[in-house]
């Protein structure tokens, strides 16, 4: 597979899994970096190796392009910023560096400004740039112009004179900055060429250690709309990309340094090599703190870190088969599922150039304890608890948080592991969907099992069940209808009730590992390429928000259409085509229609029913409202809504009608009465009057 190819990053309508591709070694390749010329000595950035200042956290400064933003709303700008801040939040935590004093100015390219540098050394001026090159105009990075205020500045000299003959002054540079990031947003030739990719990134400027100093990051903008943006997706890649642009590429490995003697008072020193061939032919990363890691991490001697193979000359990613759920390997897992591992930090420490915090790293399960030998193509056949062989059965993924298919990929060498499902597969997130004995919890778990309630075999499957921790390894588990029971770790134990086994992983539960970092609710969707009805049909529409509010109509009327909007975008449908033909009522359900309006182009109209979406769910972020999840249920046409309408009218006409009819009657009788009273009253009116007259 071609080197272009890389991280498989989760991003979707509604939180669903997709591929992307990282770029990062071949736009490496094709950009030019910038290190500090020996000509023109810098006293602004020292290196390493000659400083004795304390290291303190790295200070990663995004510089947005002004313009850049037009391709952006105000709300995809405001998403987009946030996702930034968190990923140089999490540098910060992990990276410190000695910082030089002043702000950050960037060097310039000698060989672009200076046409010719005065050669002989008995001039005054040996080794200073002789003539200008006039078709300069300022540097660049990955297609970025970098101002001119963010540039050291430049000088041209004469033969044998004491002054400059031309100078360009000293740009102001950036305060309080140890990597300058421009953040570029931009439907390029790579994007259009490559639909998946969600962005790329390459550093162009490197201190007098090689330590980068500046980078550039691209956001294709099709990942950042409206409906389609996921927060932890954006953050995801953008930190994996920025990994590579801090030092973990491969052009790079060259210039690892090592500093271990340096707090003894010795100078850094180049390291002879960082990468070597074993003897199954995998190139691996043999540096201390990698070799180290990796040892107690397979639970035998210290060995390198293994680079993937499928991308040549030499990677920039982790081996897959070594490295599941790692930050940096090749084919990313979905964002609850990867994390920043130790073996990631551990390379960073021997980069030579940073302090790394070790103690931010995630606990790492892939392959834990399961020898030097594990993950070579040749082993991985025998499962181990992290491979698998049956491809035609739901099983497990190895942090036992979701259902998983026994695949395969390009990065795996014909080895196998169970990959998350795309839709429905997540034992930690309440679903509806759930089997007869299945439970779907944050608290439940994927485990192997074949119980049934009949005498018919069931195959073992992956399985959603609660479980809950009473120490590390040890653990209760509760199905559907049953009381909460021990599960010895290893063990295949009996469930009273039922046929069958369960069985109870061992060394992947109650081990401190964290939990999904998604919001509650939240719903993983299907693939919704095709939603809306023809004309005439139309679906209920429930709505759950994430955080409660107490709605005036107008609010309700507004969130309503937002939620159309986003309905029609996800289906790729113009937002004409769709109405609501009721308000929504208290629970905020209401019912959608679709039929063009005059707003809608002639002749055209969506050809396509809703019964493939029934109870599907759309989740997205809205900055008015917080998460909204919607439910698409209870398909009907028009004819069939006014047709109720029509029998409930009809209904209420009746009851009108009743109740006119004893109304009057009431009224008539009522008449009645007080006609008989009068005559009553009038009666003894008369008698009284006798009565007296004859006394």
């Amino acid at each position: 597979m071609s080197s272009i190819v890389c991280c498989a990053l989760c991003v979707s309508l509604a939180i669903q899994l997709c591929s992307s591709v990282c770029l990062h070694d071949s736009v490496q390749r094709d950009t030019p970096v910038v290190s500090p010329p020996a000509l023109f000595p810098r006293t602004t950035r020292i290196s390493r190796a000659t400083t004795r200042a304390p290291q303190l956290p790295l200070r990663v400064t995004p510089w947005y392009l002004p313009g850049e933003s037009a391709l952006l709303t105000p709300a995809q700008n405001t998403q987009l910023q946030s996702a930034v801040r968190d990923v140089t939040k999490v540098i910060s935590d992990m990276l410190s560096v000695h910082r030089s004093e002043g702000p950050l100015l960037l060097n310039r390219d000698v060989n672009r400004f200076c046409r010719s540098v005065w050669g002989d050394p008995s001039l005054p001026n040996y080794k200073r740039c002789g003539s200008r090159d006039m078709s300069y105009y300022g540097e660049r990075c990955l297609d970025v112009v970098i101002p001119e205020s963010h540039l050291h500045g430049y000088e041209v000299w004469p033969m044998n004179g004491t002054e400059p003959t031309h100078v360009t002054p000293e740009g102001s540079g950036v305060p309080d900055t140890d990597f300058l990031l421009y953040v570029r947003v931009a439907q390029t030739e790579k994007c259009a060429l490559q639909p998946s990719v969600i962005a790329y990134a390459s550093y162009c400027q490197l201190d007098h250690s090689s330590r980068p100093i500046a980078g550039v990051i691209v956001f294709c903008p099709k990942r950042l709309r409206e409906g389609v943006y996921q927060h932890r997706h954006i953050v995801q890649v953008s930190l994996h990309e920025m990994l590579h642009a801090l030092g973990f590429s491969s052009i790079l490995f060259e210039h690892w340094i090592d500093c271990s003697s340096y707090e003894s008072g010795q100078e850094c020193s180049s390291r002879s090599r960082v990468t070597n061939t074993d003897e199954n032919g995998q190139l691996r990363i043999y540096t201390p703190n990698v070799m180290q890691k990796m040892g107690e991490h397979l639970g035998g001697d210290n060995i390198g870190a293994p680079l993937e193979n499928q991308e040549t000359p030499t990677s920039s990613h982790w081996e897959s088969r070594f490295m599941q759920g790692s930050i940096l390997t090749a084919s990313l897992s979905p964002p609850h599922l990867t994390f920043l591992d130790p073996i990631t930090l551990a390379a960073f420490q021997d980069m030579g150039w940073y302090g790394v915090n070790t103690s931010i790293s995630s606990q790492f399960m892939w392959g834990k304890g399961a020898g030097v030998s594990f993950g070579l193509p040749l082993t991985c056949q025998e499962t181990s608890g992290f491979f698998c062989r049956d491809k035609s059965h739901i099983g497990c993924h190895h942090l036992h948080l979701d259902k998983g298919n026994c695949s395969t990929d390009a990065f795996l060498d014909g080895c196998h592991i169970y990959k998350p499902l795309l839709h429905g597969g997540e034992c930690w997130l309440k679903q509806d969907n759930q089997g007869q004995d299945e439970i779907y919890h944050p608290q439940s778990r994927c485990f192997f099992s074949n119980l049934t309630k009949g005498l018919k075999h069931e195959n073992i499957t992956g399985r959603c069940y609660l479980h809950r921790c009473l120490a590390p390894n040890t653990f209760q588990v509760k199905v559907q209808g049953s009381e909460w029971m021990d599960c010895p770790a290893g063990e295949l134990i009996k469930v009273k009730g039922f046929e069958g086994g369960l069985l109870c992983p061992n060394g992947r539960l109650c081990l401190g590992f964290r939990q999904p970092s998604l919001p509650t609710p939240v719903s993983i969707t299907a693939s919704i390429s095709s939603i809306f009805p023809t004309a005439g049909q139309g679906i209920q529409v429930q709505v759950k928000i994430m955080h409660g509010a107490k709605w005036t109509k107008e609010q309700k009327m507004l969130l309503m259409g937002e939620i159309i909007g986003v309905i029609a975008q996800h289906a790729g449908v113009q937002r004409c085509f769709l109405h609501a033909f009721s308000e929504p009522d208290k629970d905020f359900s209401f019912t959608l229609m679709a039929g063009g309006t005059n707003n809608c182009p002639p002749g055209s109209s969506p050809n396509v029913t809703f019964t493939n979406f029934l109870d599907e769910l759309i989740t997205y972020e809205s900055l008015q409202f917080s998460t909204i999840t919607i439910r698409l249920q209870s398909p009907v046409s028009h004819s069939s809504i006014m047709s109720e309408a029509g029998i409930i009218v009809g209904c209420f006409c009746g009851i009108f009608c009743v109740l006119l009819i004893l109304t009057l009657t009431w009224c008539k009788h009522k008449t009645r009465i007080l006609q008989v009273r009068d005559i009553y009253h009038s009666q003894v009116e008369t008698k009284e009057k006798n009565y007296v007259v004859s006394v």
